[in-house]
Parts: structure tokens; sequence; C-alpha cells
């Protein structure tokens, strides 16, 4: 019971280390288009 329990915090950390790593992907692009959008005007 204990080690299921274990690998269900791990893999908790891991999603939550994808949704970060999404997260700071989605603003840098947002960041990069607005940029690039406000340059052209």
């Amino acid at each position: 019971m204990s080690d299921l329990d274990e690998k269900k915090e791990t893999e908790d950390k891991e999603d939550s280390k994808a949704d970060a790593i999404t997260a700071v992907l989605i603003i840098s692009c947002l960041t990069v288009a607005t940029y690039i959008w406000v340059s052209s005007q």
C-alpha cells in the first residue's frame, strides 16, 4: 500500500512539473507574440 502511495506522489510531482513547464512556454509565446505585434504597429 505504501509503495503505491509513493508512486502516486511521484507521478503528481512530475505532472505539476510538466504543467509548470507548459505554463512557462505559453507565457513566453504570448510575450513574444505581443512584442512582435507591438513592434510591427
